[in-house]
């Protein structure tokens, strides 16, 4: 079992890559089970939800990820390792939409965890996007708040989170984006849970449930860097599902254990 999963995520990986030449196309909404649990936004009540395209010289990768201040995106070190440029979006609902309320720039300032491994379990699954011009707040962008030094020692097992995002709703077709923000909530579980002790998780990452109030929910390609929100602070970063298979757990990085690391390497101010 371990086998297969470990196989799934990896397959999973390479499809979220996409040629340097596709665009954004639209897509219809139509109801799936595949769905995923996801639910229409309200027209940004996640002001701080960013939508991210990260490229190499010849690919890149659809992303989400959070506003942490007027001149930083946190997100995925899985979406930013060995890039050299992203389009960010800030400020949008439909990203198929040139929106008045859209920011859309290119950065190159790119940087990921110096300690990030990309073997099995995504250690240090950090990253941050420095943006080419500091940006106004609006109420279609706004930070996102960080947890606090205090809150190291924090179990949030049981806790309900929310995750959004514009990714696909079918893991086995690697293109199809959701025009409108969705979102999903989500259970935290102990990584000695059935669900998640097989995947030996460091104690920088946390399990969420792949299934919420009899409904399957799941992250899938395109949602990773994206955050894990509970009452309004970002806990995690996304950084993997197993291949979006319902039922299945997703996995996050500890937002509160890189506090240090966020402090050197943005203008944030850390508390």
């Amino acid at each position: 079992m371990k086998t297969i999963i470990f196989v799934l995520t990896l397959i999973c990986l390479t499809l979220a890559e996409f040629p340097r030449s596709v665009s954004r196309r639209q897509r219809h909404l139509s109801p799936s089970p595949r769905i995923l649990g996801g639910n229409l936004a309200e027209p940004h009540s996640m002001p701080y939800q960013a939508f991210l395209e990260f490229y190499t010289e010849t690919s890149g990768r659809y992303c989400g990820g959070s506003v942490i201040s007027q001149n930083y995106v946190l997100t995925s070190a899985a979406c930013a390792n060995n890039t050299v440029e992203v389009l960010v979006t800030l400020g949008a609902h439909d990203i198929f939409l040139t929106e008045s309320t859209q920011i859309n720039v290119f950065s190159t300032d790119i940087i990921v965890h110096e300690h990030y491994g990309e073997d099995y379990g995504r250690l240090n699954d950090i990253a941050v996007v420095k943006l080419p011009k500091t940006i106004d707040y609006t109420f279609a962008i706004q930070p996102i708040t960080l947890p606090k030094r205090a809150d190291i020692d924090t179990v949030y097992i049981g806790v309900v989170g929310r995750v959004a995002g514009w990714a696909i709703d079918d893991g086995f077709i690697s293109d199809k984006l959701f025009d409108i923000l969705r979102y999903f909530d989500t259970t935290v579980l102990s990584s000695l849970d059935e669900a998640c002790r097989d995947h030996n998780l460091p104690g920088t990452m946390f399990c969420t449930s792949g299934e919420f109030e009899g409904v399957y929910v799941s992250p899938c390609d395109g949602d990773t860097g994206g955050g894990f929100v509970v009452d309004g602070v970002l806990v995690g970063i996304v950084s993997y599902s197993v291949y979006c298979v319902e039922s299945l757990p997703a996995f996050h990085t500890k937002v509160v254990n890189y506090l240090d690391w966020i402090g050197d390497n943005t203008d944030v101010v850390i508390e």
